[in-house]
């Protein structure tokens, strides 16, 4: 059996890198782009300008490691930079492929780019010094805006025909402007002009495979760099819209979310079980036929609707006001000084009511597997020899019978404890729970896909581990369970 267990742990390290590799995946394809919504907020609080704005870019830039490949190996085209990673700006790097699709040729794509560049800032250059001048300003308006706009369609333009009446224009229009800005000009089209005329669109067909090393985002989000520890030590990245490194956040709400549905799960199994027993020992009583009813309705109902149903109730200044109804503490918070045992008390009637929201749907559903499972081992022959050899009932229930009906219990237990890590949406919402289920739809809406990320890694490691343990639990149950080597 150790031998069993060391070998599912050993294989738990390639599943364990499938899964952060699936969860990598999901997070650089989620939709929208994690820069606009780091500095979206900062941008509406502060009225950050243009430069600041795109500063602030930069440096989260650096901070995600948005900079860097994304895996260690990437196939391409030859005709491919092997840096083309570095152009982030999705509308640029669309046009930039767009045109290595026509030409097949980077190094005259890069020529033209950079020569794009410099006409642009020589053009800012020379805005400045005619805006010196208000007569100038007014007579160069006219021809500044043409210009202006079609350097930026050049940026983002890939049809040959109207890049080369765009450039055309530029010409046109600059006449009045100094001799460096005009000889750049020039340069820009001839530039274009040998990208124009150099095509080696035979690159575009032919593979290539690049190996970046460790130097790479899925490396550096998993075992971390200099800015962060990794998801392998716990660090998820930072949230975007929160700007808190991730565990940070989900710290203080997987608190409440493990404690309701750990404590639901243990009084869930403590109850039904006796009560599944017990229908099972009296099928036909009444007793057993009005407690099926009953758990057939508790399972019948939606949680919605019992949690809303208990508010009404028992936290109704109307009809009966026994529990508050909403929040986990008082709203003033725990009295200065005090201990766990005494917070736990003040907290106390805050939890009844969502317990019983919790616990009262599996309570139904174990207690009839139980029921089922105790019943047919009731009605096999090793049960009829027990009693011909006068053991108790007592004895025989709990030592022989119930013993072997935890198979398809612990069954359940596998399929439900994965499901602690995050929380229940509308139980949580109803009581106003900071619990795990609501800060991840929150999450999902406002689009943190690093919280995201990390829920779903942590249920998938959780899973891994309860199956683990029902594996283990079946071979303590039933002796004749053996695991190959």
């Amino acid at each position: 059996m150790l031998e069993y267990v060391a070998k599912r742990l050993l294989w738990f390290i390639p599943t364990l890198f499938v899964i952060t590799l699936i969860g990598f995946t999901l997070l650089v394809n989620s939709p929208g782009d994690p820069l606009d919504l780091l500095v979206s907020s900062l941008n509406s609080r502060q009225g950050t300008n243009g430069n600041d704005l795109e500063q602030q870019k930069t440096h989260w830039r650096k901070q995600l490691g948005l900079d860097l490949p994304l895996f260690y190996i990437s196939i391409s085209q030859l005709s491919e930079p092997d840096t083309l990673y570095k152009l982030y700006d999705q509308q640029a790097l669309k046009t930039y492929k767009a045109l290595l699709n026509q030409t097949g040729n980077a190094q005259a794509i890069n020529a033209f780019r950079d020569a794009l560049y410099k006409s642009k800032q020589l053009f800012n250059r020379e805005l400045q010094v005619v805006k010196k001048d208000s007569a100038q300003a007014l007579r160069y308006m006219e021809s500044s805006h043409v210009i202006l706009a079609n350097l930026n369609v050049l940026t983002l333009q890939t049809n040959p025909e109207k890049n080369q009446v765009s450039i055309q224009t530029i010409l046109s229009h600059s006449s009045n402007y100094s001799s460096p800005f005009i000889e750049q000009i020039k340069l820009l089209q001839t530039a274009f002009q040998t990208l124009k005329n150099n095509h080696t669109v035979y690159k575009n067909y032919i593979p290539k495979l690049i190996w970046h090393g460790t130097a790479n985002r899925y490396h550096r989000w998993l075992f971390g760099s200099s800015y962060s520890k990794g998801v392998i030590r716990g660090d998820f990245g930072i949230s975007y819209i929160k700007k808190e490194p991730v565990m940070a956040i989900i710290k203080h709400k997987i608190i409440w979310s493990l404690f309701f549905s750990v404590l639901s799960i243990i009084l869930a199994y403590a109850i039904s079980i006796p009560i599944g027993i017990a229908m099972a020992r009296r099928p036909h009583s009444k007793g057993s036929k009005l407690t099926e009813l009953l758990l057939f309705m508790m399972y019948s109902l939606p949680s919605f609707f019992v949690g809303v149903l208990l508010l009404m109730l028992f936290a109704n200044p109307d009809v009966i006001s026994i529990f508050p109804p909403s929040g986990i503490k008082p709203i003033e918070g725990y009295p200065d000084g005090a201990s766990l045992l005494g917070k736990f008390l003040e907290s106390l009637p805050y939890m009844i009511l969502p317990l019983v929201c919790y616990t009262y749907s599996s309570l139904a559903f174990i207690s009839r597997l139980t029921q089922t499972a105790v019943s047919q081992q009731l009605s096999l022959d090793y049960i009829k020899t027990a009693k011909a050899k006068g053991l108790s009932n007592h004895a025989i229930i709990w030592k022989h019978a119930f013993k072997n009906s935890l198979l398809p219990l612990i069954t359940v237990f596998s399929s439900i404890f994965p499901a602690i890590i995050g929380g229940s949406v509308i139980i949580e919402s109803i009581f106003t729970i900071p619990g795990m289920g609501l800060e991840t739809v929150r999450a999902i809406i406002a689009k943190d896909y690093p919280i995201v990320i990390a829920v779903i890694t942590l249920s998938s490691l959780l899973t891994m581990l309860s199956y683990l343990i029902a594996d283990v639990l079946y071979a303590w149950v039933d002796p004749r369970i053996r695991y190959k080597k």
